[in-house]
């Protein structure tokens, strides 16, 4: 075996010291816990840690401990003046730069930066036993889970830190400890997901319904739902518009024609599987609220920003999105604090999901068609094909939902409404939509970060330098933003 150098080392060790942390953080029950002998040898302890990845996927990104909400609130999506989860910290104006130090005490990324890295080297132990001829019934389901498992884990480091540290079961792969830039991450993640559509495409299994309730997950079904990751994360993964041009529109398309035809949605139990960021605390009354970015998108008539001098802003009656009304609920005072900046306040909250948080145990989208087609839609338009581009939108929730006039077929209409239906439509079904789609548009308020520094307690474990982003700490246009919708 090769050898494990300190920062590998270093890295592992906080995985193993936060587990417990992560547990609590997230009040989830931990059923299987194998140690590593027990893990790399068991088939039956593999198999049950192969049916956790995408749990331990959902509940990370979903997560309060992580960086969703803040997410939320910097992109102008969502609005809060609580402090909780990153907020009110890291959308404050004018944007700071995030305290990155091991002692501050709402840190947004150690939790997420070690739950994924414990993901990936559980999904690195399930790759090398089937590889090494450990006997499963059905070897090649567990095989592509844990290829799903890299990409996954590889993947959102890459969309959320500005560099990642790759390694398997072997060590650090690459020169030196493994550590690479967002952008290299990112290939290696879309590497190992194309092996494991591959596997899914060459073989015809179900997984167990456990895994992933309430999805009939055949490999048929699970190879689109990688598809439509794939798509996900190389659209996502850009800091600025200029980087859009690196992107490989092509493969977008590739995956979005071969993803998803309906929902993507989850079983929620309440227990094993829950919602909290964004379907719970982003649209629970008392929480945060929506963005008057976003209200003003649907109503043009309503302010943009709620400014010191406004009092109240009464409820929309003539909105030219038809979702205003369906999606939305019009509160008509606000209960945020105003020393902290009336720029958090607004008038509506986000309703669409209040069967979730009622019920607590029904299923949930975690990915939506509407979603997979937006990326289709961009792709067509950055490859010049503009009336194609036009037809997904206008057969899309733009019409069906939103009741708007068809799009008309240019580029800047286009886009405008593509750009539209990604905040309108499906900002709220999974972690960062909404902060991604600012980011690569160079719409995100000037000086918010456009990814976290490696975690500070990482920093000091290695140890390496201090560093941090937002504000004016980094690259201009690379690190932190320096355009703005406003």
């Amino acid at each position: 075996m090769k050898r494990i150098n300190k920062y590998l080392m270093v890295m592992l060790v906080l995985i193993i010291a936060s587990c417990q942390d992560f547990e609590t953080d997230l009040n989830a029950t931990n059923f299987e816990s194998p140690n590593d002998e027990i893990l790399g040898s068991d088939p039956v302890a593999l198999l049950s840690t192969a049916g956790n990845i995408m749990n331990s996927w959902f509940i990370t990104t979903h997560s309060t401990s992580g960086p969703g909400a803040a997410f939320a609130t910097m992109a102008d999506v969502s609005t809060c003046s609580w402090g909780n989860f990153g907020m009110r910290d890291l959308s404050s104006e004018p944007r700071l730069a995030f305290n990155n130090t091991s002692s501050y005490g709402n840190n947004v990324t150690k939790s997420y930066f070690n739950s994924l890295y414990s993901l990936l080297t559980d999904s690195n132990t399930i790759v090398a036993a089937v590889e090494n001829g450990t006997e499963f019934d059905d070897p090649q389901m567990v095989l592509a889970m844990g290829k799903f498992g890299q990409a996954l884990s590889i993947g959102y480091l890459a969309l959320v830190f500005d560099k990642v540290w790759l390694y398997d079961a072997e060590g650090p792969i690459g020169e030196g400890d493994g550590s690479t830039d967002y952008e290299t991450g990112m290939a290696y993640a879309l590497d190992r997901l194309d092996e494991a559509i591959a596997i899914a495409d060459a073989n015809s299994f179900t997984l167990p319904e456990s895994w992933i309730p309430g999805y009939t997950g055949t490999s048929e079904n699970l190879s689109e739902l990688m598809n439509s990751i794939g798509a996900r994360m190389l659209v996502s993964n850009v800091r600025n518009t200029a980087q859009k041009t690196n992107i490989t529109w092509s493969k977008v398309i590739q995956y979005a024609d071969n993803g998803i035809t309906n929902d993507f949605e989850i079983l929620m139990d309440d227990v094993v599987w829950y919602d909290l960021i964004p379907k719970t605390y982003l649209v629970y009354p008392g929480w945060a609220r929506l963005d008057m970015r976003i209200v003003n998108m649907l109503d043009p008539t309503q302010p943009d920003y709620w400014t010191e001098d406004l009092v109240s802003v009464p409820e929309s009656t003539s909105p030219i999105d038809a979702r205003l009304n369906s999606d939305f609920e019009f509160l008509g005072s606000n209960s945020f604090r105003p020393e902290r900046g009336k720029y958090h306040f607004s008038n509506y909250r986000y309703s669409r999901y209040d069967d979730y948080i009622t019920e607590w145990t029904i299923n949930v989208t975690e990915f939506s068609k509407a979603e997979l087609d937006m990326y289709k839609a961009e792709a067509l338009l950055m490859t010049n094909d503009v009336s194609g581009a036009a037809a997904i939108v206008n057969a899309g929730t733009r019409i069906t939902r939103g009741e708007l006039p068809a799009v008309a077929e240019n580029t800047t209409d286009v886009q405008a409404a593509i750009h539209h239906e990604r905040l309108v439509e499906f900002s709220f079904t999974s972690m960062g939509l909404g902060f991604f789609e600012m980011r690569k548009e160079d719409q995100l308020q000037s000086g918010t970060l456009l990814h976290f520094p490696v975690p500070g307690e990482a920093l000091d474990a290695i140890p390496a330098d201090y560093y941090t982003f937002g504000g004016t700490s980094g690259v201009a246009g690379e690190d932190y933003s320096t355009g703005g919708w406003r």
